[in-house]
């Protein structure tokens, strides 16, 4: 059985953190709390209380992060603060693509939601990682390059687009009814998207 030192092991505890863990740190880290005026940050100690988080959990997280360069230390009198770094912005902005969701209202409006997008050759790349990102995110295809929602999602679609450089290419369209339909209905179905009770009146 191979050894393991024990900062080995540490790194792969750390490594663990989930995806939703390290992008809930970021989060907090780039809110007004964590900023550099003096009127709105708070000390870690404050933030560790109100989020009710293990202060060993939460160190652990930050010396991840630093040692990463995503985030620097300073220190006001006796607290001590973090702020994100430019790769920490960038970080962020990534989980926040991967980690991307549709909120769900309680009832489908019974409209749809259409994506239509006309990328051009030279940004191939930017509209494969759109098709592939819809799919994702459990849109249906109705078409090469219309894909279709039942729930509000132009936030959502708007960063994912701006994140991929086609913004531009990418029209948001509200159905009252799309042809064929039943079928599309049945695959969210499927998914578990839609449920029995959205279908009634």
């Amino acid at each position: 059985m191979k050894y393991e030192t024990p900062m080995k092991k540490y790194q792969k505890e750390i490594i663990k953190l989930s995806a939703r863990e390290l992008l809930l740190s970021f989060i907090d880290l780039a809110s007004p709390f964590f900023q550099a005026s003096r009127i709105y940050r708070q000390g870690a100690n404050k933030y560790i209380n109100e989020r009710r988080i293990e202060k060993a959990e939460f160190w652990d997280k930050i010396k991840y992060l630093k040692r990463s360069g995503y985030i620097e230390r300073f220190l006001d009198g006796n607290e001590e603060y973090h702020m994100l770094t430019q790769k920490g912005r960038e970080k962020l902005e990534k989980l926040k693509f991967q980690a991307i969701k549709i909120k769900r209202p309680e009832k489908w409006n019974g409209k749809w939601w259409l994506v239509i997008f006309d990328v051009p050759d030279k940004k191939k790349q930017g509209r494969d990682l759109l098709r592939k990102k819809l799919i994702s995110i459990d849109f249906e295809k109705i078409q090469e390059s219309v894909y279709a929602y039942p729930f509000e999602c132009a936030d959502e679609i708007d960063f994912i687009a701006g994140n991929l450089n086609v913004g531009e290419n990418v029209l948001i369209f509200i159905a009252n009814a799309i042809r064929g339909e039943e079928v599309v209905i049945e695959k969210f179905l499927d998914k578990n998207i839609l449920t029995k009770r959205d279908l009634q009146k």
